[in-house]
């Protein structure tokens, strides 16, 4: 339960990452306890066989739909479109099968191993954990301990790494801290609890969550109106003033919305401009979580039964991207752009193992709230109720997970409680006595403990620490950091090889041509192995198409068909990444197929013609056809839509298409402007020197090889040379 808390780069990064590993890493030792006791030894422990027995009973049915739910996301990762990345995932997310089925695992054996007693000590912890990683946060918001928190003016993440989940962490521990603050007897403990809700709640408001804002709501107003209060005059009182708070809350929305300017107290506070930005009606309409919704909806259609297998959503979403959808494309090029959740559970899981298990997953909760109701948790209930309506807008990770399945555990506990030992039939544990099993077991236990979790926490720390070092500019030694791990055979063979092709794209530039080359090539190389490990992944496709480009581009290289094929196939994976036809559009410019690079330039506009570069690699196709006109039109609406046009890397683009067309007009201008941006390359001087002579103006051209003399003495003699041409 400690483990939330758990973020130490660069061993437990991403965050969810080191934590499932420690999970299932502890998890899988105490199965294997549990069937060396229980199972093997057959134990005669008659609590255990009790709740065994409640466990397989025909009215246990939350037993047996976990257990359905199980056995669709088993049968969605054998049919899956990726089995190994449904299987495993990537430290990024860290989901997968293998992850959910232990959560699964952990909330049964919590349930059959934890006595009466115990229940309340492990959701005391869970409420201390989550203390604790409030705290944090709250230090993260104030800039405290800056040498080992990260600061976060807004929407601190905490230990988490994502603000949005941790604010569905705490929503989970709210409710259940408010029903022991409730029903509390002892002053200290009831302060306490006390105490933990409202640090809870303060550390909410921080993350600015409002999926999570939205789920307090419901579940406060769930549990206030159907809590059995002892005395209805209490409950009256308590029901109109939640009645009254909430009204004036939606009195308070109103306003927000309809006044646009805030009084100058809280413009001048930044915590509640933020709170109350995020309650814009207008902005939550375009909020781009509906254009993805309208995506997922399209993917679901074309496999509605097993989905495209858990992890794989990016698969369908895809195949349906449209970027003409309302903020679908807010930083197109970026990680925005590329979805791989949809931020809501129905999407989430139908997508990922098909309606039946979205069926299940909502008849699971549906009969853990009946059930509930005759034990009168309500507490319980508002937590799965908040849940849920938050996870409309969001989605699940490690931290959320854990306490989910603890709850449904503890749910399991509660409802146990209202049957009678008669009630429940005996069930007889399997008869193995043979010791072959036992070493057996305990083979598997260190072959799964080292292959699939000591193994890979090594070599993701290892990227780690190769990231940092190239972010730092030490880029030999994040390279060697990567070709060192790249021969360990691992679960995370296609996740290094994206990341060796992301250090590499850092270090590039910094890099000689004769030094990048190899480089460039090793990439290409590492792309091509990871579109064998996960081939319907379209980023890997148009990454192994990106550098293809810069071989030709920089070294001349034969790599059209190389380019063309692995842009073809990104092409078809997702038919409307604008992100894939651009890059084409420069590979048809790299070999010379302009008419080719002008149809898709013009694709590329008519699929949203909000993104700058189509019109820019448009400007340049027409360029390149001399048609100077047409050129100017479409650069100067690409500068007008934000393109970088007075770049160095757009004037050193524009210098190569003038080349092409002898157009020494531009060529002038285009050097001009390069000498501007770089007065110390006297490549520029050179080059523009040339460019007058070519145009006659000889006066000109011997002021620029002048200036080549004063400011490079070291070119005297060239110049010179060039001079006496004159």
């Amino acid at each position: 339960m400690a483990l939330p808390l758990l973020n130490l780069p660069p061993w437990f990064s991403p965050p969810d990452w080191g934590k499932t590993i420690v999970f299932r890493i502890v998890l899988s030792v105490l199965i294997f306890l549990f069937l060396w006791q229980y199972i093997l030894n057959k134990n005669k422990n008659s609590e255990i066989a009790e709740k065994i027995s409640f466990l397989f009973s025909k009215k246990n049915k939350v037993f047996w739909l976990l257990a359905a739910l199980f056995i669709i996301y088993l049968l969605a990762t054998i049919f899956s479109l990726d089995p190994n990345f449904s299987l495993w995932g990537s430290p990024y997310r860290s989901g997968g099968f293998v992850n959910f089925a232990f959560y699964v695992i952990f909330g049964i054996l919590a349930f059959l191993l934890l006595r009466k007693q115990d229940w309340r000590k492990i959701l005391n912890f869970a409420i201390l954990i989550g203390v604790l990683v409030s705290s944090v946060a709250i230090f993260q918001w104030q800039g405290l301990f800056q040498d080992i928190l990260i600061s976060a003016e807004s929407r601190p993440p905490s230990t988490l790494g994502n603000p949005i989940m941790l604010a569905l962490y705490l929503l989970l521990l709210s409710f259940l801290t408010l029903s022991f603050t409730v029903k509390e007897v002892k002053p200290v403990k009831k302060i306490f609890y006390f105490l933990a809700l409202l640090i809870f709640l303060f550390t909410i408001l921080l993350t600015y969550s409002r999926a999570a804002y939205l789920g307090l709501a419901v579940g406060f107003l769930y549990f206030v109106f159907f809590y059995p209060f002892k005395r209805r005059a209490i409950s009256l009182v308590i029901k109109s003033a939640l009645l009254i708070v909430f009204l004036l809350g939606a009195y308070g929305v109103y306003y927000i919305n309809t006044h646009p300017q805030l009084p100058e107290f809280i413009q001048q506070n930044k915590t509640l401009k933020g709170i109350i930005n995020r309650l814009s009606i207008e902005r939550a309409l375009q909020d781009p979580r509906i254009s993805g919704w309208k995506v997922s909806w399209q993917a679901l259609k074309d496999r509605p039964i097993l989905g495209y297998g858990p992890e794989n959503f990016a698969i369908g979403f895809d195949r349906y991207y449209d970027p003409s959808l309302t903020g679908i494309e807010k930083m197109p090029g970026s990680f925005e752009s590329w979805w791989d959740k949809a931020h809501n559970f129905v999407f989430d899981i139908s997508l990922s193992a098909g309606i039946p298990a979205l069926l299940v997953f909502l008849s699971l909760f549906g009969v853990l709230l009946f059930r509930l109701q005759k034990v009168k948790e309500t507490g319980i209930q508002a937590t799965f109720i908040g849940y849920l309506v938050a996870n409309f807008f969001s989605f699940d990770t490690f931290s959320i997970y854990l306490i989910l399945f603890l709850l449904i555990g503890y749910s399991m506990h509660l409802i146990k409680q209202t049957e009678t030992p008669e009630k429940v039939a005996e069930v007889r544990l399997p008869p193995f006595r043979s010791s072959f099993w036992k070493i057996a077991l305990f083979v598997i236990l260190i072959w799964f403990i080292w292959v699939f979790n000591v193994k890979p926490f090594q070599i993701n720390s290892q990227i780690n620490i190769a990231g940092f070092l190239a972010k730092e500019g030490m880029c030999d030694a994040a390279v060697e950091t990567m070709e060192n791990i790249l021969p360990q055979k691992s679960i995370l063979d296609n996740y290094s090889r994206l990341k060796y092709a992301e250090i590499v794209n850092q270090c590039i530039e910094e890099k000689s041509l004769e030094e990048a080359k190899p480089l460039a090539e090793r990439t290409v190389g590492l792309l091509e192995e990871a579109t064998k490990i996960r081939p319907h992944y379209t980023r890997t496709w148009m990454m192994l198409g990106q550098y293809n480009n810069v071989l030709m581009e920089n070294w001349g290289e034969d790599r059209e068909e190389q380019a063309t094929a692995s842009l073809e196939k990104a092409h078809q994976l997702s038919p409307k990444r604008q992100e894939v036809l651009t890059e084409w559009i420069k590979t048809d410019i790299l070999t010379g197929q302009y008419q080719k690079a002008l149809e898709k330039s013009k694709e590329c506009i008519n699929l949203n013609e909000k993104l700058a570069n189509c019109w820019w690699l448009a400007g340049l196709s027409h360029a390149y056809l001399n048609d100077l006109e047409e050129a100017d039109y479409y650069l100067e609406i690409a500068t007008e839509k934000g393109h970088p046009v007075k770049s160095k890397t757009s004037w050193l683009e524009l210098t190569k298409a003038y080349i092409e067309i002898k157009n020494y007009p531009g060529l002038v201008k285009a050097y001009s402007e390069l000498i501007k941006l770089e007065p110390d390359n006297s490549q520029h001087y050179a080059s523009l020197a040339f460019v007058y002579k070519e145009l006659g103006q000889l006066e000109e051209a011997k002021k620029e090889a002048l200036k080549i003399i004063e400011l490079f003495p070291e070119y005297k003699a060239q110049t010179e040379e060039f001079l006496e041409t004159l």
